[in-house]
């Protein structure tokens, strides 16, 4: 986890003070080897609140490691970046844009020996390139953690078609600036192919009516599991949501994206066994009328059999 701020290099007549980001910038992401030197990463990105811009995403980095010393090591990472930007246009009318962008991440990493064997220092430069708009810059710093997951697999899938079932409290907000949050639920069940992927068929309220929106419907997505440790499982998803929005259209269902970007906790209590709690985020993508894409925050109890 990395935090810090940057510049937004806008096309527009703005300011200098308008293209910065005001330190709102973040970066969220867990990753998996797959060489000794190389790694993918799975990353949820802001890009700070320059002028008349709120942009963030999701990329999926494949990262280079090198190790000069025991000191340090560098990192240089790239992919592809779906980014999503709250912006008002020439006319006035405000967007939920979506593009498909670039992504790249070079980074110095300094060893916490004295606070933890796994900690370290994060010092990283994020670069945004999205076609036919502004790219940006982002400078941050954070702290990581290196895990030997080796031995620490997600809890293991049984064979029959249902082997994870999970509630969860869904805490909405419509990508506009005026309607309010609402609070909805979402009930979601999974068949984990293997330790490392997953279906999963869910129905989500996202809380009724809340000035944009009133929508519900049914979301399937596919699921990376990455272990982080012997408690720990980070896990990104995509799919489809066959959603009713009774404010587009009374009674018609039209299919519109979701990605999500979490991670469960496995207590590993007795009386809760393989039981975990989530937090995840959601992002649902939109393509019809004003183009409500929203965040949904959800908050999860879940057993895995």
């Amino acid at each position: 986890m990395a935090g810090g701020s940057g510049i937004t290099y806008l096309e527009d007549d703005v300011t200098d003070e308008q293209k910065k980001q005001h330190f709102r910038s973040f970066d969220i992401r867990f990753a998996q080897h797959f060489a000794q030197s190389w790694r993918v990463d799975f990353v949820h990105a802001n890009e700070g609140h320059a002028y008349n811009h709120h942009r963030d995403g999701f990329s999926t980095h494949v990262s280079y490691i090198y190790v000069p010393t025991d000191s340090f090591r560098f990192e240089i990472g790239a992919g592809p970046y779906m980014s999503f930007n709250t912006t008002v246009d020439h006319s006035g009318l405000e967007l939920n844009e979506k593009r498909l962008g670039a992504m790249s991440t070079l980074s110095v990493i300094y060893p916490l020996s004295y606070l933890s064997q796994s900690a370290q220092l994060r010092l990283q430069l994020n670069s945004y390139l999205v076609p036919n708009r502004p790219h940006s810059n982002s400078l941050l710093i954070g702290l990581g953690f290196d895990i030997d997951n080796a031995n620490h697999q997600s809890r293991p899938a049984s064979s029959a078609w249902l082997n994870d079932l999970s509630i969860s409290l869904v805490n909405t907000k419509i990508n506009h600036g005026g309607p309010t949050t609402t609070i909805g639920y979402s009930i979601d069940m999974a068949k984990h192919f293997n330790h490392h992927l997953a279906l999963s068929l869910a129905y989500i309220d996202e809380g009724g009516n809340n000035g944009a929106s009133s929508r519900r419907g049914f979301t399937s997505q596919l699921w990376k599991i990455v272990p982080l440790g012997s408690h720990f499982e980070g896990r990104i998803g995509a799919g489809g949501y066959l959603a009713q929005d009774k404010i587009e259209h009374r009674s018609a269902y039209d299919l519109k994206g979701i990605i999500s970007f979490g991670m469960n906790y496995f207590p590993a209590w007795h009386f809760f066994h393989s039981g975990y709690f989530g937090l995840s985020l959601s992002r649902v993508m939109d393509y019809q009328g004003h183009q409500d894409d929203a965040d949904l925050l959800r908050l999860s109890i879940g057993k895995r059999f």
